[in-house]
């Protein structure tokens, strides 16, 4: 699952899973949790099943030590965790002086997510100023950041331009990064549209890009089969 494909003796990564794991409903049987685990296990079951979580959970809250510690026990070696930025920085404090603060709190809780090499892009919406040394992914929901100027400011940070998609709009896509980040967010997936994912990630991959993939975890019917799906079209 983990090691996709080579470039120049670099190995690409697939890092694929859901945007979230914690849902009672997806247990029983023939669902994605066995009726028997209890919901503690939650967290490790999934990540016997994907190697990466899209922690939407931290738009609504600053993670914790134990949060974040979590992530790191477990799950096992290999497994990736890309926390959403805090709603502070990008939609309260909206980017102000204040909001790089909090952002720079946010990048301190995760230090232990990535001395343990866990770690997986940042998520934010809007871009603050970014600090270095780790890995950014941001997602522009208006068009008019839509531009060379942008995409090649990102490219200067190594920030990679989410490519997200929805029931009511296409994926707009940028190469800015040494890394690919995709939001698969529609309702419901046709096998048609997985295939055309998966033949792009199979580029990006076999040009020694790691890739990280979350499907939508929320209002959706089994969304883990997606997931399993694409993983099983690449070939990961």
């Amino acid at each position: 699952m983990e090691l996709a494909s080579c470039n120049h003796g670099r190995m690409a990564t697939l890092h694929i899973g859901l945007s979230g794991y914690d849902y009672k409903e997806w247990q029983g049987e023939g669902l994605f949790y066995a009726p028997s685990v209890k919901r503690t296990g939650y967290l490790a079951d999934y990540a016997r099943q994907f190697n990466s979580l899209e922690a939407n959970g931290t738009f609504q809250r600053m993670p914790t030590e134990a949060t974040v510690l979590k992530w790191i026990e477990l799950t096992g070696e290999g497994f990736t965790v890309s926390p959403k930025m805090v709603q502070n920085v990008t939609h309260f404090k909206r980017l102000n002086d204040e909001a790089v603060e909090i952002a720079r709190e946010f990048v301190k809780v995760l230090r232990p997510l990535d001395e343990a090499k866990k770690l997986g892009p940042i998520l934010l919406q809007l871009p603050p100023e970014m600090p270095k040394g780790y890995k950014w992914a941001i997602e522009f929901r208006n068009e008019s950041w839509a531009s060379e100027e942008v995409a090649d400011l990102l490219r200067e940070y190594n920030a990679a331009w989410v490519s997200a998609e929805t029931d009511d709009k296409e994926a707009q896509t940028f190469d800015t990064a040494d890394f690919i980040f995709v939001r698969l967010r529609r309702i419901t997936y046709t096998d048609e549209q997985l295939h055309a994912w998966a033949t792009i990630l199979k580029q990006h991959l076999s040009e020694g890009k790691d890739c990280y993939v979350y499907c939508r975890h929320k209002d959706t019917i089994e969304p883990w089969k997606w997931g399993e799906r694409l993983r099983e079209l690449i070939g990961a």
